[in-house]
């Protein structure tokens, strides 16, 4: 059958109409697909390869602003493992440089002159002092006035303490003019001995006086000093000051809570001269206690009129054993006597019998 020409071009119209309908959907439906089946590798691809965080990044972060680290960081780990902030909270402070401070117990003997110490014999310098029951030996390593002088003594008798239980105690004269200086002088001390795993200085002692020595004692002096100090010496290594009995006149002027701050061990020269050695003892020792540091006296093995020419003459058959006696009933842990090369032979046999006074063990 023929159609006629307008209904013909009804029919070809509506074919073409249908025909781009039909196309149009088909495109559709190609892009929807094509955009899901994407998305969904998309998906897999960021749960089974997630891309990684530099780990110099987060350390960055960490190191430089550990406070904000948990604004900053990755995503929370496991509750089992620690919080990425943890060592920022748990960093310890820096260690004392001792845990457990030595401090001497039994008797001691301090030494000045070393040609005058047994003629300078180290082997039988520490022989006596053990035939003594002397446990510390203070020997001077130097001064402002003369700088080090330790360097051929104080190898000598650390080597001849090699075996035994005496231990060596370096002591400096300080000027405080320039106090890094001097604490520079007697930590260089506090290294001899060390390089090697052999005998060495157990404890320094500053030797702190007054202006009437020479001694620029001011209270920022005395704490440049002992700081300075203090930061170079070797683990292990305390600080024995050795300060003026607190007399009632120098109570005001001297800085004891100074001394007291920065050291282990306060150790008064409780020498008596013409005063009673047990009054002096006893109060250094009660005066000095309020800083809470153990208290070791330093006596007087000399005659008092080797100083002060007008005095008379002690009696130290009698005045040391008072010393010895008062100390050790005060609770001191320790005490020592000034000095080897003048001490009198009644100032040895009362250290000989001294030793059953205090305990010999550190």
């Amino acid at each position: 059958m023929r159609l006629d020409p307008l209904a013909r071009l009804i029919a070809l119209v509506a074919v073409a109409v249908f025909g781009a309908a039909l196309l149009t959907v088909t495109q559709t439906a190609v892009t929807q697909t094509t955009r899901a089946v994407s998305s969904v590798a998309a998906v897999g691809s960021s749960v089974t390869t997630p891309k990684p965080v530099p780990a110099s990044t987060t350390h960055r972060r960490v190191a430089v602003r550990p406070e904000r680290a948990v604004v900053h960081a990755t995503p929370r780990p496991p509750a089992t493992h620690a919080p990425a902030t943890s060592h920022a909270r748990t960093v310890p402070k820096p260690a004392h440089r001792q845990a457990i401070p030595y401090v001497p117990h039994g008797t001691g003997m301090w030494i000045y002159q070393w040609h005058r110490t047994n003629g300078g014999r180290a082997g039988q310098i520490v022989a006596r002092a053990k035939n003594v029951g002397l446990s510390t030996l203070y020997l001077r390593t130097g001064s402002s006035w003369d700088g080090f002088t330790g360097g051929r003594t104080l190898p000598a008798l650390l080597r001849a303490t090699r075996g035994t239980d005496v231990s060596v105690v370096a002591w400096d004269f300080p000027r405080l003019r320039h106090p890094v200086r001097d604490a520079r002088r007697l930590a260089h001390a506090a290294h001899f001995g060390r390089e090697h795993g052999g005998p060495h200085v157990a404890a320094v002692a500053p030797d702190i006086e007054t202006p009437s020595e020479g001694t620029f004692n001011a209270a920022w002096r005395v704490r440049l000093y002992l700081h300075a100090l203090n930061n170079r010496l070797p683990k292990g290594v305390t600080v024995l000051s050795a300060v003026p009995w607190p007399s009632s006149y120098r109570r005001a002027d001297y800085p004891y809570g100074t001394v007291a701050a920065q050291s282990d061990v306060l150790v008064p020269m409780a020498y008596w001269y013409n005063n009673p050695p047990g009054l002096v003892t006893l109060r250094s020792m009660s005066y000095l206690r309020q800083f809470h540091k153990p208290v070791a006296p330093v006596g007087q093995g000399y005659d008092g009129k080797l100083d002060v020419p007008s005095l008379h003459h002690n009696h130290l058959a009698r005045e040391v054993p008072v010393f010895l006696r008062t100390a050790a009933r005060a609770g001191a842990p320790a005490v020592s006597v000034w000095s080897w090369q003048s001490a009198q032979p009644a100032t040895w046999r009362a250290l000989a019998r001294a030793h059953r006074l205090f305990s010999p063990h550190r």
